[in-house]
């Protein structure tokens, strides 16, 4: 219907449009083929005044440019009403008159408002100097003796000014009187004066490489081109400004309304732009894909609003306002976290010089996983996380579902004993000095000398995937590609089952097939073998930890997700802390999928059945497969008698029935697992349980916090919701444009009344921190620790690693040797050894 309605009245409005373009300029001569302009009646009363009008604008306002469409044959004309009339149902239709020697029709069918091309009379000055003064609106031009009540409002009058004519400003000289108040205030035109010619940099550098033409300087384009347009605002004595000098004239043409999202007047980075940037870092994204994503999210680049050189500007506009004082907003985030939940815990400490050396922090939820889950620590530091190169030593274990759980983290300026027994020190001191039944970690002597110190009833035991990993580089390459030495030491060391003694044969039978009797480093893992064997630690429970590859690195590859080696340590807790709430709704979407979904059971004993019901879905499928074994492939070799029970060996490293302990029940029809054998940390309801630590606080989520993040959560939710109800119709959708820009506005007018909003206060509302007055603690001096050197922001690779990756390169041919390889004229083996 509105496509018919389309075609039968767009010849009409045309001829109407046309004929009201050549009334209004006579001296125009618009010639369109094939065409014949029937003038259309029109009411003079209603007509716009184009005397004091020139842009045929109503005196109301102003418009908003978005799109330009220049029709210069009647064909496009009509397929462009059509569409604006099937649309919107409403034609927006303004009428633009001259520029320069062009000219054009602008239309838009995008929005309610519509910005028309700037109208500019071009002159030539007594001086011979072309310009070409601005046909503005009279409300919109700004004139001599002109008063405003403050600066600012002179200075944004001038800006929309510039924004409706077509060119842009900026701030220049500013006169303050001798009680430091802003006297004379200068507004140029951005094109006003000349680019000063700066001296080369390479004076001062060798003749020789500056002949050669190595130094490549940056080639920036011109701007300024000594534009004369400008206005000067005065102070008044009783109080305002008032305009003391005006001149209209630009030397330049004028931009047209597609450039219009290209330049300053024409962008701006609102509080959506920030917040997107700074959310999307917590997630390790920069602000140039950041801008690309919200392209996508809003249709195209021309909805943005910003460029992506402003996302980049603010992204270091942000890290320049933590700058200095990095550290400080750091330590009073942790004041405030304290302030607002009374079981967080932190301590850090500085050198002589106030420089920050050691610093830890766990929150009440950490803490409370560590009382449920602390019998297993593993702790490892060889990660990158921050730009001074500082140790980060996150404290890891596993919840009752086998994931990683993280119960602190740590941050030292050195590996040395006195910083880890610091940092274990205070992690005692945050868990209430409940030591853990087994510690892992890696090799690190210092480590182990600082674990020695602090943990008096923890077993120390290192981490079996680091000590694997070194095979490759130990031993011999050909006895590894040649034999099956590598396989046959995995299967000796992994086997579980193995008592000392069994291991110890099995040990040197191994070494002395291959005749490694003499290879030193074996024989100095032969001599730490009760600190990494796990036969020598059978009756220790590790909850699953030594059967994976490595838990601490699963974590480190948890957190590079989210950091990297080039963040401030304001910037590492915020994504830090969304780190957490991701490792944590993974948990609470497990914990749902618990209550509201069953795992199938393979027998019809009601043993299984009970097991389903008591232990977590991780848990029972091993436990499940040890009830299958226990009916089809179960033989009873050892028995013991305890608490007047006859079992079998208990698997007391997992904490899980063995298939021999389900072979006795069965055959003593017992249908449920005796408690005594249901170990309470692999149960579903043992996070439901309050833990408090020793100061009465109660070890879980901070409410208030909670509840913003709530509400804020329901407002987005509200907001998507009416937008998806008012989409289908363009008049509902019309009106929540409206009604939440009228709501905006309100807003701003009521904090605009009591404070200044700016930059500033963005970054600080996005980053939660406030800038200190005074600043006692300084940044720490950049660490030069193992690995740091690198800035990778990853582990630490080995010469294993480092060897597949330069294999994964393609060769290439060195103009030394004239040979394929992956060297070149700089590192040729050839020329090295000669």
């Amino acid at each position: 219907m509105r496509t018919q309605l389309a075609e039968e009245i767009a010849p009409s409005v045309a001829s109407m449009i046309l004929s009201q373009i050549r009334e209004a300029n006579p001296e125009l001569n618009i010639v369109i083929p094939n065409f014949q302009i029937t003038p259309a009646p029109r009411d003079e009363s209603s007509a716009p005044n184009n005397t004091n009008e020139p842009n045929g604008q109503s005196s109301t306002g102003t418009h908003s440019l978005h799109q330009v469409v220049v029709v210069n044959n009647m064909k496009l004309l009509y397929a462009f009403l059509s569409t604006v009339l099937h649309k919107l149902s409403l034609i927006h239709i303004l009428y633009m008159l001259s520029f320069s020697a062009e000219s054009a029709l602008v239309l838009s069918s995008f929005n309610t408002t519509t910005w028309v091309t700037p109208r500019a009379h071009p002159f030539v000055t007594p001086g011979g100097t072309r310009e070409w003064m601005p046909l503005c609106s009279n409300e919109l031009t700004p004139v001599l003796g002109m008063k405003f009540d403050t600066l600012e409002e002179g200075i944004k009058f001038y800006d929309a000014y510039a924004l409706h004519c077509g060119f842009n400003t900026r701030k220049s000289t500013t006169n303050k009187n001798k009680s430091g108040v802003v006297a004379i205030k200068y507004c140029l035109c951005n094109k006003a004066g000349f680019k000063e010619k700066r001296k080369a940099k390479n004076e001062d550098k060798p003749k020789q490489q500056q002949e050669g033409g190595k130094f490549a300087t940056r080639k920036r384009l011109v701007t300024r081109v000594g534009c004369k347009a400008q206005l000067v605002l005065k102070i008044r004595e009783e109080g305002g400004y008032f305009v003391k000098n005006f001149y209209e004239g630009h030397t330049h043409p004028l931009y047209t309304p597609s450039c219009r999202k290209f330049q300053k007047q024409g962008r701006k980075m609102i509080i959506l732009h920030k917040k997107f940037v700074v959310d999307n870092s917590k997630l390790n994204i920069g602000p140039t894909k950041s801008f690309r994503i919200l392209k996508e999210n809003v249709g195209g680049y021309d909805n943005i609003g910003a460029s992506k050189q402003d996302f980049k500007n603010f992204s270091r506009d942000l890290k320049a306002y933590i700058d200095g004082s990095d550290v400080q907003m750091f330590v009073d985030n942790f004041k405030m976290k304290k302030l607002l939940w009374g079981a967080f815990f932190y301590d850090f400490e500085v050198d002589d010089e106030q420089c920050l050396t050691k610093a830890f922090w766990a929150d009440p939820i950490c803490r409370k996983n560590y009382a449920l889950f602390g019998d297993m620590v593993s702790v490892d530091t060889t990660y990158e996380t921050n730009r001074y190169n500082m140790v980060f030593g996150p404290f890891t274990g596993v919840d009752h579902r086998r994931r990683c759980i993280t119960f602190g983290v740590g941050f030292t300026a050195k590996e040395d004993i006195s910083s880890f027994e610091w940092l274990f020190t205070t992690f005692l001191k945050a868990m209430g000095n409940n030591e853990p039944t087994c510690l892992i970690t890696d090799q690190d002597p210092a480590m182990k000398v600082a674990v020695r110190k602090v943990f008096k009833k923890t077993e120390h035991r290192f981490c079996m995937w680091h000590i694997m990993e070194k095979v490759s580089l130990k031993m011999d390459r050909d006895l590894l590609k040649e034999t099956d030495f590598h396989e046959k030491l995995r299967l000796c060391v992994w086997d579980l089952g193995l008592e000392p003694l069994e291991f110890e044969e099995k040990w040197n039978k191994l070494i002395g097939e291959f005749k490694l009797e003499t290879h030193e480093w074996l024989i100095e893992l032969y001599k730490i073998r009760k600190l990494w064997i796990p036969a020598y630690f059978r009756d220790l429970f590790l909850g699953g930890i030594m059967k994976t590859t490595s838990r601490s690195e699963s974590e480190n590859h948890f957190f590079t997700s989210f950091t990297n080696p080039h963040v401030t340590l304001v910037e590492f807790y915020m994504r830090f802390e969304t780190a957490m709430d991701s490792q944590r709704h993974s948990r609470a979407e497990f914990d749902n999928d618990s209550k509201n979904k069953f795992p199938e059971c393979k027998t019809p004993l009601l043993i299984e059945k009970h097991a389903s019901e008591v232990f977590t879905c991780s848990i029972f499928y091993q436990v499940q497969e040890e009830v299958y074994n226990a009916c089809f492939s179960c033989g009873i070799e050892e028995f013991r008698r305890e608490n007047d029970l006859e079992i079998a060996k208990i698997n007391e490293r997992h904490g899980l029935p063995c298939r021999h302990m389900v072979w006795v029940w069965k055959a003593k029809n017992i249908t449920m697992i005796p408690d005594k054998y249901v170990l309470n940390r692999w149960t579903t309801m043992l996070t439901k349980k309050p833990i408090f630590d020793l100061e009465g606080n109660i070890l879980d989520q901070c409410t208030r916090l909670v509840d913003k993040k709530k509400t804020l959560n329901e407002l987005w939710s509200e907001i998507y919701s009416c937008v998806s109800v008012a989409e289908q119709n363009e008049e509902d959708l019309a009106q929540l444009v409206k009604n939440l820009r009228d709501l905006r506005l309100d807003m701003e007018a009521k904090k605009s009344a009591n404070n200044t909003h700016s930059k500033t206060q963005d970054i600080e509302l996005l980053i939660g921190s406030v800038a200190p007055s005074e600043i006692t603690i300084k940044p720490p001096k950049i660490s030069s620790n193992m690995g740091s050197g690198t800035r990778s922001g990853k582990r630490i690779k080995g010469e294993r690693e480092k060897a597949i990756e330069q294999h994964q390169k393609k060769k290439r041919l060195c103009s030394a040797c004239g040979e394929l390889g992956y060297h070149d004229l700089r590192n040729c083996p050839s020329k090295i050894s000669s």
